[in-house]
């Protein structure tokens, strides 16, 4: 009898092939992760650290394909770019500093020691390009628009190329305040006007927009304790020093 033929074996399903190395770091959860285990997922993963010291594990997704943290980076998804430095402190009223402490913030890169003190730094965080001392008798501030405010800025007049335009087209105090906080933030990096009595330049503000602003800077007078100078009674002791008529629709407000 001839030899019955065997029936062929059925076919075997196919195997799941393994995942692909990019899709299991996308399925990685960063944030679930201990800062010792992050550093097993270098692609997908950054250890990185709160102010307050402690460690973190992070994605990186949300560094939008930076490879680095340039200046004012705060996302702790990569770390700073050559040249620039992770720091964290508080500046207080009373010109002392404080270790920043809040377990939320994270360090924002700096240019720390570049000699210039910008917008994003302070006497805290950047010493070495903020702070006064024996090396260092004068700042050199830097705002982010050193031409002035920008086009379209709701606190400063339409037309308005100078600071001592904000006295000049406005008359109310509070608006030729924020009008003169504006040209110091921009071109400056400063909203206080004590913060500048160190500045190695303040054009193109004048030392009358320092006093004029030191001035507007205080409350009214029934605002403040009797103690002490108020906003009407610094302005006519500016006006009566300079005799400087645009003082006189402020004073009469």
């Amino acid at each position: 009898m001839p030899p019955i033929p065997s029936s062929p074996s059925p076919a075997r399903p196919s195997e799941p092939s393994e995942p692909s190395a990019a899709r299991r770091l996308a399925d990685v959860w960063c944030e679930g992760l201990s800062p010792e285990r992050c550093g097993a997922f270098p692609e997908e993963c950054h250890a990185a650290t709160y102010c307050d010291g402690q460690r973190f594990c992070t994605s990186r997704r949300g560094a939008r394909g930076r490879t680095c943290g340039e200046e004012g980076y705060y996302g702790g998804e990569v770390a700073c770019c050559e040249g620039l430095v992770a720091r964290c402190a508080m500046k207080t009223g009373d010109r002392t500093c404080h270790d920043e402490r809040d377990p939320e913030k994270q360090p924002m890169c700096l240019a720390c020691g570049d000699g210039v003190c910008s917008s994003l730094e302070h006497r805290c965080n950047c010493p070495e390009d903020c702070a006064v001392g024996a090396k260092r008798r004068k700042i050199r501030y830097r705002g982010s628009n050193p031409e002035g405010p920008r086009q379209g800025d709701p606190n400063v007049p339409m037309g308005a190329t100078r600071p001592d335009q904000c006295l000049e087209l406005l008359g109310d105090a509070d608006l030729v305040r924020n009008c003169l906080r504006a040209w110091m933030w921009a071109v400056l990096g400063r909203n206080s006007w004590d913060e500048l009595q160190d500045a190695d330049s303040i054009a193109p503000l004048t030392p009358f927009d320092l006093k004029l602003m030191r001035c507007l800077s205080l409350a009214q007078g029934g605002r403040r304790p009797r103690s002490g100078p108020n906003r009407e009674s610094c302005l006519e002791a500016l006006s009566q020093s300079t005799k400087d008529a645009r003082l006189d629709k402020l004073l009469r407000r």
